[in-house]
């Protein structure tokens, strides 16, 4: 089963079972986080953001009391070894309140998170799942079936989403209305955009098939916008990073060595610390290109 919510130390059930006796205190730190609840239902977690809030407190206190307990245990071995000064001390205050404060923004924020991944997930496929509606809405399917088809296809986190749909409409709730719920889910602008398109198409008994065409081509425009857009970010990038880990390197390398033997400096530290800042550079260079690629599915 997917999870639901990072917590630690005891299951999602028993968070948010024993959780609840937070409650009051999570409604006056909901300021905290108010985009919460429109985080949680596009990340697909049924969980009221409440009781979200709640197993978070629950979970700051159990993770509290362990770091304090690992802290404590750890200031009276240092002080028996009179190891304790106050570095030490200030590490230890950290991990007791710094680390929890951390994670607690970390859980507030992990729906956003998983939102955004899901995001990129609809961006993937939605084109081909629109694609398919329309091809079945113009050969004389109903979109009631032509849904169904997308809910039972290989279409990831828009089948699945679809699934739903097509479970509210089979349980009696309006066409129109099960799609507006759809287009709520959807963290996806794109999936969105195309959804409420649709329902006004539907609302106003319009021509859906032509209504999905000119979805199907403004979903192409948009992705090949957001190419044109990535391939232009691609050269200066590509430029700074000849520029970082092949000409500073070489180059770099051969001035320091210089300006250090005249100034007397030992600069052979440098050729340890400069290969692993290439390293980290690297792997900065590669996520920082991956996260701006559009997602576009091929």
């Amino acid at each position: 089963m997917e999870r639901q919510m990072p917590v630690i130390f005891v299951s999602e059930q028993k968070a948010l079972y024993i959780g609840k006796r937070f409650k009051n205190l999570a409604y006056k730190i909901k300021r905290v986080a108010p985009d919460l609840q429109n985080s949680l239902v596009e990340a697909g977690i049924n969980i009221e953001y409440i009781d979200y809030i709640a197993a978070g407190i629950l979970t700051l206190i159990l993770l509290l009391a362990l770091l304090g307990g690992v802290a404590g245990l750890l200031a009276v071995v240092a002080l028996k070894r009179g190891l304790l000064t106050s570095k030490l001390a200030a590490i230890l205050v950290f991990m007791i309140i710094g680390v929890p404060v951390i994670y607690l923004f970390y859980f507030l924020n992990y729906p956003k998170l998983k939102a955004s991944k899901r995001k990129r997930q609809i961006d993937e496929k939605v084109s081909f799942a629109i694609r398919e509606i329309m091809i079945k809405v113009g050969s004389g399917v109903p979109i009631f079936n032509a849904l169904l088809d997308v809910a039972n296809g290989d279409y990831g986190v828009i089948s699945r989403e679809f699934s739903f749909t097509v479970q509210e409409i089979e349980s009696g709730v309006p066409q129109e209305t099960a799609l507006e719920h759809l287009s709520l889910r959807a963290p996806s602008q794109a999936l969105k955009r195309a959804i409420d398109i649709l329902i006004n198409a539907i609302k106003s008994g319009s021509d859906v098939h032509g209504t999905l065409v000119l979805i199907n081509d403004m979903l192409i425009q948009k992705q090949q916008s957001d190419m044109k857009s990535y391939a232009g970010e691609l050269t200066p990038m590509s430029m700074g990073y000849m520029l970082i880990s092949v000409v500073l390197p070489s180059l770099g390398m051969s001035v320091f060595i210089i300006l250090g033997s005249m100034a007397h400096i030992n600069v052979v530290a440098l050729i340890y610390i400069i290969p692993v800042i290439l390293v980290v550079f690297q792997v900065f260079f590669m996520g920082m290109v991956s996260s701006r690629r559009p997602a576009i599915g091929v």
